[in-house]
């Protein structure tokens, strides 16, 4: 009786603990979406959602397994943020060195126009104290006559000059708002394009310097019927965090990218039997949840991904490569 009792009291101790470690856990993320530095709203709700999402998984009874995942994410979603941040720190740091250079330029020509005007009312005020001492009226009223005339010329040239350099500084914030936004728009290209061309470009180095590689191939079985189901904002938003998930998911040194509208590929220099092991950790997370906002409103997009690997050795033929690679894809798809 004593030894089923000291047994019983152990695992209500270890049952405590673990339900302590999750609640702090929770609590953990909990205060990380509250006090997540807000530089963009949407990205920083974005975060917020995925860690409410994290959060929601650790509900009820959280296994280890459970834990290993939410840990997991959560590691893949901070980065991601950080990145996110990073990126809007530089836009931010860009748009302040080129609204500082277009104040500066219109300080300059203010100054230059002051100078230019000081020097002439110097030069006017030097005429009217020589004139002064002449003793013929109508000199001086001649003296005084052309020196305010010049006066007021240079005091409308002035006034002109502000007025053009005022013109030029607000066309230059404009043109300014316009460089920002267009940068803005490019770093959403399209992905079945310069993804490729990019992959394209690796698989041809390693071809070059006649190394071995492979190809991790994934597809989105459910991409179609997805669109059915979400705006396009949406599928848009959980394609990029799916693609920042799978770049976290790898090496830092494989390429990741879009591969087709519903394909995604991974450039490995790791050996084939290791990169089919990281197929089935890959299938894993990128089956997780993709939380994402639209009109503020949280909404979870599940992709049910499929992976395969081609190997590619120095020597090979690079048109079987490519009709395996293409072979996969097809399999991949059903």
């Amino acid at each position: 009786m004593i030894s089923l009792r000291k047994t019983a009291t152990e695992l209500e101790r270890l049952e405590e603990s673990h339900r302590t470690a999750v609640n702090c856990y929770s609590q953990a993320l909990r205060s990380t979406e509250q006090n997540a530095i807000e530089l963009d709203a949407a990205q920083a709700a974005h975060f917020r959602a995925q860690l409410q999402a994290l959060r929601e998984k650790l509900r009820g009874d959280a296994g280890p397994s459970d834990l290993e995942s939410v840990q997991t994410a959560f590691d893949t979603q901070l980065k991601e943020y950080r990145d996110k941040t990073g990126e809007h720190l530089q836009r931010l740091r860009r748009e302040v060195q080129a609204a500082t250079a277009a104040v500066e330029s219109f300080a300059g020509s203010i100054n230059d126009s002051e100078a230019n005007l000081e020097s002439s009312l110097k030069r006017e005020l030097n005429n009217l104290n020589q004139t002064a001492s002449n003793d013929d009226l109508q000199v001086i009223r001649v003296a005084i006559h052309a020196s305010t005339t010049k006066i007021a010329a240079n005091v409308q040239q002035m006034r002109s000059s502000n007025q053009l350099a005022i013109a030029q500084l607000k066309d230059e914030i404009r043109l300014l708002h316009q460089e920002v936004e267009a940068a803005r728009r490019s770093q959403l290209p399209d992905p079945s394009i310069v993804s490729r061309q990019q992959i394209n470009g690796r698989i041809e180095g390693f071809i070059k310097k006649s190394a071995p590689f492979s190809v991790l191939l994934v597809v989105l079985r459910n991409f179609d019927g997805l669109q059915n189901c979400y705006s396009a904002e949406v599928i848009d938003a959980a394609l990029r965090s799916f693609e920042a998930r799978f770049q976290n998911i790898l090496p830092s040194s494989a390429l990741v990218g879009r591969w087709t509208r519903d394909q995604f590929s991974a450039i490995l220099s790791t050996p084939p039997c290791n990169a089919i092991e990281m197929s089935s950790e890959v299938v894993r997370k990128l089956s997780e949840p993709f939380v994402e906002k639209e009109k503020g409103e949280p909404r979870s997009v599940v992709f049910n991904p499929r992976a395969g690997v081609v190997e590619f050795s120095p020597g090979s033929d690079l048109a079987k490569f490519q009709a395996r690679l293409k072979q996969l894809a097809d399999a991949l798809a059903g």
